[in-house]
């Protein structure tokens, strides 16, 4: 990663147009504004708000941190891990998480596989979340979505004493053409 980008060329290619803030720092769009600053499990969120919830895990890479993930997880490595949740054929919402070496060797994490993060952490009641910003992505047409300017989010979540540092892109999918950005 350079600059506290992660940057994947094999998946979705994005590059930040402004640093990570609070969000109380931007003017969110009123349509996204539910969805960046959401508590709680955006997994559970997703299939509140459709149908045909799914998760395409596109996979796992060892990266570098930058320096601000870095002192988030504590550690200077970690695994990526990437997939799109969609609902009804339509990506909704591209992921990463980043998970510190230490981390791996939790089964429950080692082992997640298809398994959606949410959905292992808040079932079990013991995820908290420690922080949240906000940010806007470009993103390149990809067999996910059409070129476009998105709202992201990361978080630091911690479950179990691990760190999980979750980064969200809510792709135009999500919400109507007609609505917004």
């Amino acid at each position: 990663m350079v600059g506290g980008v992660v940057k994947s060329e094999l998946y979705l290619s994005r590059s930040p147009l402004q640093s990570w803030c609070e969000p109380s720092g931007r003017t969110l769009p009123a349509v996204l504004a539910p969805w960046l600053l959401e508590s709680g499990s955006l997994t559970q969120r997703l299939r509140d708000h459709g149908e045909g919830f799914a998760l395409e895990l596109l996979g796992y890479h060892d990266v570098m941190l930058a320096e601000d993930e870095a002192r988030w997880l504590g550690e200077p490595q970690a695994r990526c891990r990437e997939v799109v949740l969609s609902l009804a054929g339509t990506a909704c919402v591209y992921g990463w998480t980043l998970v510190p070496q230490r981390g791996m060797r939790c089964a429950a994490l080692a082992g997640q596989g298809q398994t959606p993060l949410g959905e292992l952490v808040f079932t079990s009641g013991a995820a908290q979340r420690r922080e949240l910003q906000v940010a806007t992505f470009a993103v390149e047409q990809s067999r996910w979505c059409r070129a476009a300017i998105v709202w992201g989010r990361r978080s630091l979540l911690e479950w179990q004493g691990i760190p999980l540092l979750v980064h969200e892109l809510f792709l135009p999918g999500l919400v109507d053409d007609k609505e917004s950005m």
